[in-house]
């Protein structure tokens, strides 16, 4: 998915901040779609700052710039966004994108009106496929942007030492789930080689996952990172929204926080294919939300 956003006023996506009349928000997007959208409610704000954007004028003249939205702000009757363009893609001439129209979903009569769109197409793979951004921009799960844009359905949560039992659950778990739906580290080498590594760790976990899976054992609780991860797992329990973790267990070991009236998958039981596919049950069963 990605944000469509077009305006009539000249160089406004020169300034670092533009705002929209209420009624705008939602045009042309597809009626379930807004039914999602149309309460700019925490969780849906923080879903719309996960799409990449593309910035666009009025008419089909202007070049367009590919970005993300980083502040949403609704007001009385209009809503402010605050945002920054990709630096590596630069401006895209109207006349590519002119003949994308269809694939991107741009409908008729689209560019001649401001408003901002929500559509259900996939930005960055339409413009790869033509050559407008390069490989750059995807990671080895072929889901491309920002590791800190990306919305996952699983995220998995371990230790170190567990890496070859988890290696082949994620691997089952990407053969049976959509592309990019997946967050397994290893995936995303490269952009997690950066400092400041907890806070985005925390953010994938708490805000951009709709499913944590807890691989629970006696190395868990020792590992630094680890300890990172489980704050933001904490803070989710704490938000009552247990509905989005799931525990599994090597062994009995005390992990604090974690309680024996919690409910576990037994790893003595299962093997990491079989664990993937009650993942993959969670996922489809609707207990995890979309």
């Amino acid at each position: 998915m990605f944000n469509f956003l077009v305006t009539g006023k000249s160089n406004a996506w020169g300034l670092p901040a533009y705002e929209y009349d209420r009624g705008r928000f939602g045009e042309y997007s597809s009626p379930a779609v807004m039914q999602k959208f149309k309460n700019l409610d925490a969780t849906a704000i923080e879903e719309l700052k996960s799409f990449p954007a593309l910035f666009a004028y009025e008419g089909e003249t202007h070049s367009v710039r590919v970005g993300y939205l980083r502040r949403i702000k609704e007001r009385v009757s209009s809503i402010l966004i605050e945002y920054e363009f990709e630096e590596g893609i630069p401006e895209i001439p109207f006349s590519k994108i002119s003949d994308l129209k269809i694939r991107l979903d741009i409908q008729k009569w689209e560019m001649g009106r401001t408003h901002w769109a929500v559509k259900e197409e996939d930005l960055f793979e339409i413009l790869f496929s033509v050559g407008l951004i390069d490989e750059s921009f995807s990671n080895s799960t072929g889901q491309r942007g920002r590791v800190e844009e990306m919305r996952f359905k699983v995220a998995l949560s371990f230790p170190g030492e567990k890496r070859d039992y988890i290696s082949e659950v994620a691997a089952e778990l990407k053969r049976r789930l959509p592309r990019g739906a997946v967050f397994y580290d290893r995936d995303f080498t490269s952009q997690l080689a950066r400092p400041n590594l907890d806070t985005l760790l925390q953010k994938i976990y708490l805000n951009n996952s709709d499913l944590v899976v807890v691989f629970l054992s006696s190395d868990y609780e020792k590992k630094q990172w680890c300890g990172l991860e489980w704050r933001a797992i904490r803070e989710i329990i704490k938000n009552k929204s247990d509905h989005s973790i799931m525990f599994m267990r090597f062994d009995n070991a005390s992990v604090q926080g974690s309680f024996s009236i919690d409910g576990y998958v037994d790893l003595n039981d299962y093997d990491p294919v079989q664990a993937a596919r009650l993942i993959v049950e969670r996922v489809r069963s609707g207990d995890a939300p979309r």
